[in-house]
């Protein structure tokens, strides 16, 4: 888990190069277009992710010992098989409904907004093998290679915006910055041939089974990437028509950098915390204390931090006008453990094969998170209550159900013998 973790500091420290660099080598308007469209992206491959999560449950359910019964690899469904279909699907989808967000997120002129769309479109069909393969590797636990994979993801977006910022390159440059660190499994694939044996790997259902679950889990870690990543977006369009370009910038930047010390880390340890619940269904609720208690006190520790720290490190780095005070920046890291709180909760609903309660929790919370930000107040307290009340709201219902019907209980191998006979 070494691996793992220092590969979680290059995402979060990657993530964070690239916010900056762009916030200095773009102009106000622009770089509020580019956050719009990095959540944009980033909010539709956090749907994707859902894949990932089932391909790891799946997978892994096979690799440990639970008592049932399997059905035969043969009847079983192959995650890649399913991600050439899902592919073409998602970028379908992205070219198809373009007219509905390209104008609003790429508002500067019909030469950028094409760009985007196939930008956006050819990224996110990648990046929906790229979820596949980071499932089968979590799966089978070769956490070394799946530490290599999200690190050079990482690394391949900051190098460019290096580049793009040296040389002068505007918007469009930053865009495909955005999306080129989808192909990042191509590489693995090629330059370490030992990994391809994983791509053969098989699930615990058949693929009629695993596609229902995998869209549940979509729709589930959809919900999660528009409260974590996609929130630019949501924020932007609650805020209606008529507000002018720039005006958010400042709270977005806020809420991007407070989530990612605590929450991008997070989504890299997701697969490792499917498994971690997966190999304890039969104490589930039990196995969501610890990583509970440390996201609380990461939270608290984080936003005394921001309050005295993040204002003067981000005047560093940004003009003063994308920088908000130090008491809404504070507020806003100590939010951002409401929804890790419910990433646990949720991984553990899906480890415990209740797909259905996956997605009821975070389906509630987005819910509540979009009727706090239409309340009428300013942009950075509707998103305070967005991100810190309504993830918990979430929580509640993950728990509920939890405590009274912990996991499905899976058969033994003679109660399904007597039950064939």
């Amino acid at each position: 888990m070494r691996a793992l973790s220092a590969a979680t500091l290059v995402v979060a420290v990657s993530g964070y190069a690239v916010i900056v660099v762009a916030g200095r080598a773009l102009d106000t308007v622009s770089y509020e277009a580019f956050s719009v469209f990095w959540g944009l992206f980033f909010a539709l491959a956090g749907l994707i992710d859902g894949l990932l999560q089932e391909t790891t449950r799946s997978v892994a359910a096979r690799h440990t010992p639970s008592g049932r019964t399997l059905p035969a690899p043969s009847s079983c469904a192959r995650p890649m098989t399913v991600a050439v279909g899902f592919a073409g699907i998602v970028g379908f989808l992205a070219v198809a409904l373009a007219p509905l967000w390209s104008g609003r997120t790429l508002p500067d002129g019909q030469n950028l907004e094409v760009a985007g769309v196939v930008l956006l479109a050819g990224g996110l069909a990648s990046y929906t093998f790229q979820a596949a393969v980071c499932g089968l590797l979590s799966a089978t636990t070769r956490w070394t290679s799946f530490a290599w994979l999200i690190s050079v993801d990482s690394a391949v977006r900051i190098l460019l915006a290096l580049v793009a910022w040296a040389l002068g390159w505007h918007l469009l440059a930053f865009l495909l910055v955005t999306v080129i660190g989808a192909a990042t499994w191509l590489g693995l694939l090629f330059f370490v041939p030992a990994q391809r044996a994983v791509l053969r790997e098989v699930g615990d259902v058949a693929t009629g089974e695993f596609i229902r679950r995998t869209i549940k889990a979509m729709l589930a870690s959809g919900a999660n990437a528009v409260l974590i990543t996609g929130f630019p977006v949501l924020i932007t369009f609650t805020s209606g028509t008529g507000v002018a370009p720039g005006t958010l910038a400042a709270v977005i930047t806020a809420v991007t950098l407070t989530r990612a010390p605590l929450l991008v880390p997070l989504q890299r340890f997701q697969p490792a915390l499917i498994v971690h619940f997966t190999e304890r269904r039969d104490r589930i609720l039990r196995a969501c204390a610890l990583p509970s208690a440390i996201i609380v006190s990461t939270a608290a520790v984080g936003g005394v931090a921001a309050y005295w720290l993040a204002r003067p490190l981000m005047l560093l780095f940004f003009d003063v006008e994308l920088v908000s005070s130090p008491l809404v920046l504070a507020s806003l890291t100590v939010a951002s453990g409401s929804t890790a709180l419910l990433m646990v909760t949720g991984s553990a609903a899906h480890a415990a094969e209740r797909h259905s309660l996956y997605l009821a929790g975070w389906a509630v919370a987005t819910v509540v998170a979009v009727c706090l930000l239409l309340i009428d107040a300013s942009p950075e307290a509707r998103a305070l209550l967005a991100l810190g009340l309504a993830p918990l709201a979430g929580v509640v219902v993950h728990l509920a159900v939890l405590t009274y019907r912990p996991a499905l209980t899976p058969p033994s191998t003679a109660d399904s013998s007597a039950r064939t006979q």
